[in-house]
């Protein structure tokens, strides 16, 4: 079994990028081409890749392993993989963006609660805290609610067979679909706090990283084949339709469960075959190495944008052509000197054992 699968890295830059124009996009407006339009409308579907990806890495590398029994290690591993970054880039926004955007009647206890819920990675639990530079930190929030169950839903997810881990993955996605739908329709409810609720709040977009877990342990059973190309084209070409004629009619992350069968038979590909076109090109360094940054991209562009449209008059054209290259360069740099260098320090030290 393979643990580093090249291609899946390079897709999370794919994803990060889409992402980051979306948020541009949906700040600066609209490009007036019709099929690109359509394209950013659907940027949230990078989340979800991000959520079932989560889920898929996280069950393949787990195989043969009891995550509970080293749980210190785990959770070490998995603090390491956020926060230096993470909080590296926080303390910047709080400086360059401002702190919060509403503290209230009483600013001081208000900033005292934001600060802590920032801090412990619980701001997503908190709908009235989207926005400003929280408006992409509430992801972090919510991938630290499925690295912290993730140990017990593994010792329960192991235990169903093949055909009940299918079923599971269809529920899984059925349920996305369903709190999504759910979540636009039924009123009243403050347009933002309703939005926030539906779109950030952890337990609704705890299905996504559910079928994700559920298909990595599938494509870790021998009686699973591994899908051909051609079908995971056909399939993958069906979720592009679906996103360019639903995009306007359906919420985002409604969207995002219509895209999940074709992520799940794309990671699949790519953890079964180590040949093709397609592994050649998602291999190479400097796409890996992007992927790598990927997320010191989906962090710094969280600053980045609301300092570019404070700073530029009139956004657009070749100012924002390069305003995407540079940050994206900033980014490998974050990457290179904060993320990559503080990692292994802070997991060691989280994970070393008390002395008796």
């Amino acid at each position: 079994m393979r643990r580093n699968i090249p291609p899946l890295t390079s897709l999370r830059f794919i994803a990060a990028m889409w992402v980051f124009l979306f948020h541009v996009s949906a700040l600066i407006g609209p490009t007036g081409v019709k099929p690109i339009d359509n394209i950013l409308k659907c940027g949230p579907v990078g989340m979800t890749f991000f959520f079932v990806l989560s889920g898929f890495i996280l069950a393949r590398a787990s195989h043969g392993a009891d995550v509970m029994a080293d749980y210190r290690g785990y959770l070490g591993r998995r603090i390491a993989r956020i926060y230096p970054a993470y909080l590296f880039v926080l303390v910047i926004g709080w400086y360059a963006v401002g702190f919060a955007a509403e503290l209230g009647a009483r600013p001081l206890r208000s900033g005292v609660a934001h600060a802590i819920a920032d801090l412990t990675l619980t701001n997503a639990w908190f709908p009235q805290m989207f926005g400003g530079i929280r408006g992409g930190t509430w992801s972090l929030s919510v991938e630290a609610f499925f690295y912290a169950i993730f140990p017990l839903l593994l010792h329960l997810v192991l235990k169903l067979d093949t055909s009940e881990l299918r079923r599971g993955i269809a529920w899984a996605v059925g349920a996305t679909l369903f709190f999504s739908l759910m979540g636009k329709y039924i009123q009243p409810m403050e347009p933002g706090l309703h939005f926030a609720t539906f779109y950030s709040m952890p337990i609704f977009r705890f299905p996504e990283f559910l079928a994700g877990m559920m298909a990595g342990v599938l494509s870790l059973r021998g009686d699973v084949g591994a899908p051909r190309g051609r079908k995971v084209i056909i399939v993958s070409g069906l979720a592009v339709l679906l996103l360019a004629f639903g995009a306007k009619a359906l919420p985002e992350v409604a969207l995002g469960a219509l895209a999940t069968p074709a992520l799940l038979y794309v990671f699949r590909y790519f953890a079964h075959h180590e040949g093709g076109s397609a592994v050649w090109l998602f291999s190479r360094p400097a796409f890996v190495f992007l992927g790598e940054a990927s997320f010191a991209l989906y962090l710094v562009q969280i600053v980045a944008i609301p300092l570019y449209l404070a700073k530029v008059a009139t956004p657009g054209g070749w100012s924002l052509a390069l305003f995407v290259a540079c940050t994206v360069a900033i980014a490998c740099l974050v990457h290179l000197l904060v993320e990559r260098p503080m990692r292994p320090l802070v997991a060691r030290w989280l994970s070393a054992k008390p002395i008796a």
